[in-house]
């Protein structure tokens, strides 16, 4: 069964409820996020304003579909709307009336804590639904007011529901009517792993040891689940992909859970990914950016974590 869009009440939060979760699910997914700004806008001076938060990656780090290089300065605003009152294009509209100035009033981009701080990039981070012909006129018209930031992005009702969704913790604090008590959680891991030969390695004419890649999932929920699919998601050429691996591979199909295997609580399933699949890759694009895996359950639940730096080099270099 397909699951039904929109089924988080991100209206009924109100507007500090809103940023508080949305600077929950950042924190988990950008390493180094903070909440709040400090600065004036519009109040007294240094005052913390949270309806901005800020980012300052280490290394290069994934943003939708920009790769954010280190120490470059990413600036959120928060902005909640009641979209039932006036529908998602009419909320769109009054959207954009923000990012404009007009008659001598100043648009977001222009205020003190943005003109201040110099950001690199700037995110609305919005409950509105934004379709792709909203995103375009938003960045250009973001542009147009101020083209001293490099990057503009808009993060909105899709991606908010997509990262809810993934965290299991934080759906049931803040939307504890639609769901009760997790039954399925999966914690995902991933890892630096070599092959271990066993009965039948030698005839099929496998090495005796390989690198590999290894995803661990474990089961914390308290009921059996089993593993739909697992995803690889990367930023090619300026677009982000979702990339799956076909099982085949002789060490994958001997290593490897046998689909349809459920998944008990407590337990784990671990999956190996030699190198040199996952180094194929590289041949999607001219510039890829790997960070993420991503794990289907049977049900439509997704479990994600990051890649980071130092196995992507281990994926791609074999450092």
């Amino acid at each position: 069964m397909a699951k039904p869009a929109f089924i988080y009440a991100f209206d009924n939060l109100g507007p500090e409820r809103f940023t508080e979760l949305c600077g929950l699910l950042l924190a988990s997914r950008y390493k180094g996020f903070l909440l709040g700004g400090v600065g004036a806008d519009g109040g007294v001076d240094g005052e913390l304003n949270i309806d901005y938060g800020a980012w300052q990656p280490e290394t290069n780090s994934p943003l939708l579909n920009e790769i954010i290089k280190p120490n470059k300065l990413v600036v959120f605003q928060f902005k909640h709307k009641v979209t039932a009152r006036v529908g998602q294009a009419q909320t769109r509209t009054q959207l954009s009336s923000l990012y404009k100035c007009q008659s001598g009033n100043k648009c977001e981009l222009h205020r003190n804590l943005i003109l201040k701080r110099r950001p690199n990039t700037y995110v609305l981070v919005t409950n509105v639904e934004v379709n792709s012909e909203f995103r375009e006129k938003f960045i250009d018209t973001c542009k147009q007011e101020n083209s001293k930031i490099e990057n503009y992005q808009i993060i909105g009702l899709d991606e908010l529901e997509n990262w809810v969704t993934m965290e299991v913790e934080l759906r049931h604090l803040y939307f504890p009517t639609i769901f009760g008590p997790p039954r399925f959680h999966l914690a995902v891991q991933l890892d630096e792993a070599f092959a271990i030969p066993s009965n039948g390695w030698k005839e099929l004419g496998l090495p005796h040891s390989t690198r590999l890649f290894q995803v661990t999932i474990k089961n914390m929920g308290v009921a059996a689940s089993y593993i739909n699919s697992i995803q690889f998601s990367a930023i090619v050429d300026g677009q982000q992909k979702s990339l799956f691996i076909v099982p085949g591979d002789p060490i994958m199909e001997l290593t490897n859970p046998k689909s349809g295997t459920p998944l008990e609580p407590g337990r784990k399933h671990t999956y190996h990914y030699p190198l040199e699949i996952l180094q194929k890759i590289k041949q999607q694009g001219k510039d890829v950016f790997l960070y993420e895996v991503v794990v289907f359950d049977e049900i439509g639940n997704q479990y994600s974590a990051p890649i980071s730096e130092e196995l992507r080099e281990f994926i791609f270099l074999g450092k």
